[in-house]
């Protein structure tokens, strides 16, 4: 009889602290749900998923991908979630055994051309925000057309060089720090991804090259921009034009926000087209002044770059169908009917296309043309086709400089000082 009275007071006793324990237990995983969950509503954009994706499949030449997209709308998640299975789909394409230059723009490149390579999809998960939209697709991705894109693309771009650049000619001293942390910050997010570039220290290399040349650049903006990316054999130009701070007066109250912006202008080097201006901006932050400048540079970098970049990668996709760009200058070679008989025979020739214009600046004349193969084959092409016209045959043409898709003719005998002094 004692020995059941010890036992029931010893259950007693022991009942309760061990109901706390698993109450307290229950509560603190209850609170680790509820942390997740404040968590995953308060990340940052692509960070509220946090579900792991299965890696790709490949069978019968289509790998299958899952993966994830943010946009401010619904189709806006959806195309950077077919982006991005692209994109998974180049990785699989491209094995460890293959070396491809430049391979991080080249995938770019290729995921901004969604059309054509997705076969089916379906959306596995989407969450609505308020300040975005989240979505996880399983895309099926034919590899067939995206390896046959990716070969005619690695042949464009191997050579693909950035220069971020600035004319401190047009600056104040006192704002060249700020223009130089701009620069960095740029060639930074580019080492990251994988881009070639040019380094700062060059750079200043070549501004100071620059003016020893002399005041002959320096005639416009895109001249001294062209001759530095020239010297520098870079084909992609990023032209920091402006920084500057834009202040706003807040609702119903005494302080000021500003927010920091970095005008920049894109170049393709190589054929001197202009790609358009994208600014680069930070958010409004109240009380901040300019001793927040270089805080407020960082930032607009962060937020914005990738914008910038994809005025580049839209760029080099499109080569996929319409060709790769070209521009053939011709030094001291013909009058305007002998190229015209050179457009024709170019026109003739299936593996080139673009408009073709015949254009005469300063002291040559040039086509821009698209071809869809490397450089030295069309200026094997060029010296083929010239030779079977008289008049450029009688020149006895030859290649003076080839520079990224810029290719440089002359007659044999004629020597090109503008083309002397840019030889990277």
């Amino acid at each position: 009889m004692r020995t059941i009275v010890i036992l029931i007071m010893a259950m007693i006793l022991l009942y309760p602290a061990g109901t706390v324990m698993a109450q307290k237990e229950k509560k603190k995983k209850k609170k680790s749900l509820v942390e997740v969950n404040i968590n995953t509503q308060g990340n940052k954009p692509g960070q509220g998923m946090t579900e792991q994706l299965s890696p790709p499949v490949v069978s019968d030449n289509v790998a299958t991908v899952e993966a994830r997209g943010v946009g401010l709308k619904r189709e806006d998640a959806l195309r950077d979630a077919q982006r991005n299975a692209i994109g998974q789909a180049v990785g699989v394409s491209v094995t460890s055994e293959t070396r491809v230059e430049n391979y991080m723009i080249l995938q770019d490149a290729i995921s901004s051309r969604s059309e054509g390579y997705i076969t089916r999809y379906d959306v596995l998960k989407e969450l609505p925000f308020p300040d975005r939209y989240e979505i996880t697709i399983r895309a099926e991705v034919s590899l067939s057309p995206l390896k046959a894109d990716i070969n005619l693309l690695s042949k464009s771009i191997g050579g693909i060089r950035f220069l971020v650049m600035y004319d401190d000619s047009q600056i104040l001293p006192e704002d060249r720090l700020n223009y130089d942390f701009a620069l960095e910050r740029i060639n930074e997010y580019l080492s990251g991804k994988g881009y070639r570039y040019i380094e700062k220290k060059r750079f200043d290399e070549l501004k100071k090259e620059a003016r020893e040349i002399g005041n002959e650049i320096a005639s416009s903006e895109e001249k001294y921009i062209q001759r530095l990316g020239m010297m520098s054999d870079a084909q992609f130009i990023i032209f920091l034009n402006k920084i500057h701070t834009s202040t706003r007066s807040e609702d119903f109250d005494t302080r000021t926000s500003s927010k920091y912006l970095i005008e920049v202008k894109s170049y393709d080097n190589c054929t001197a087209e202009g790609l358009g201006t994208t600014t680069l901006e930070s958010d409004w932050t109240a009380g901040r002044d300019k001793t927040g400048m270089l805080a407020g540079i960082q930032e607009a970098v962060n937020r914005d770059l990738d914008k910038l970049m994809a005025t580049f990668t839209r760029y080099i996709g499109q080569w996929v169908s319409s060709g790769t760009p070209y521009e053939l200058r011709f030094y001291q070679t013909g009058t305007y009917r002998d190229f015209r008989n050179l457009r024709t025979k170019l026109q003739e020739d299936q593996n080139f296309g673009g408009d073709m214009e015949i254009v005469s600046v300063e002291n040559y004349t040039k086509l821009n043309v698209t071809f869809k193969n490397k450089p030295d084959q069309l200026a094997d092409k060029i010296l083929d086709i010239a030779d079977a016209i008289p008049e450029f045959k009688a020149k006895v043409l030859d290649i003076k400089l080839i520079y990224g898709r810029q290719l440089n003719f002359a007659p044999q005998a004629v020597q090109v000082p503008e083309l002397q002094k840019v030889k990277p």
